[in-house]
């Protein structure tokens, strides 16, 4: 029953989230924005018997995206860059998770050919939006960024949890509408588009925690069995 209950506050904190965005009412911005996740990691912290390294690094990514929100919601390019390198911890410490779910094999290289096409060709026009804006010195932090978070995708796949590959990818969709509409392109409705792609990305790897387990269960006794 405080499953339900939870997971009915985290859609209620992140549609209000939406609507202080709308009101542009920074206060109930600083609740919502990071409150979303802070309850998403209570969630996570619900569930129960399943492997503590995968959820615990979850958890620490979802608690690395709570301080990233916050210094966004700050103005200065100082503060997107403390928030970039926040959230850029929070995806290594997805790709922590993901590792120990791995199970590889070759067909997982054919993955990275879209990943890394589809990173290329961002980085090509944010680049060039980013040196034509005169923010020479954000170029490498967000290079890097994009590196990372395309290996958290991959990460993803490898671990064999589509609910967490879902979350990752549409974690890159999120960012990328972001540092496109600061960047390359002003679009007016892009907030909309980054906080509800950020949550529900933010949501399936929560999600992920209790999947992943009955994913790596599955897996292990069709092992036993042949």
């Amino acid at each position: 029953m405080y499953r339900k209950l939870l997971l009915g506050a985290v859609i209620f904190s992140g549609v209000a989230y939406l609507f202080a965005l709308a009101g542009e009412n920074m206060t109930l911005r600083w609740i919502f924005k990071p409150g979303t996740i802070v309850l998403m990691i209570v969630l996570a912290a619900t569930i129960r018997n399943i492997a503590k390294p995968y959820k615990y690094l979850i958890i620490t990514g979802l608690f690395l995206s709570a301080i990233g929100d916050c210094f966004l919601l700050l103005t200065g390019k100082q503060w997107f860059t403390y928030g970039l390198v926040a959230f850029l911890f929070a995806h290594l410490a997805y790709v922590a998770a993901f590792v120990t779910r791995w199970r590889f094999s070759p067909f997982h290289l054919i993955a990275l050919i879209p990943i890394s096409a589809y990173s290329f060709l961002l980085l090509s026009r944010l680049r060039t939006g980013i040196l034509a804006g005169g923010n020479t010195e954000l170029w490498l932090p967000v290079l890097v960024y994009v590196v990372v978070i395309s290996i958290m995708i991959w990460s993803a796949v490898i671990s064999r949890s589509w609910i967490a590959a879902a979350g990752a990818i549409l974690f890159f969709m999120s960012d990328s509408l972001l540092a496109w509409n600061m960047f390359v392109m002003s679009l007016s409705w892009s907030g909309y588009g980054v906080m509800i792609s950020y949550y529900l990305a933010q949501f399936l790897l929560t999600a992920s925690i209790e999947r992943s387990n009955r994913s790596a269960i599955a897996y292990d006794n069709y092992n036993s069995s042949i």
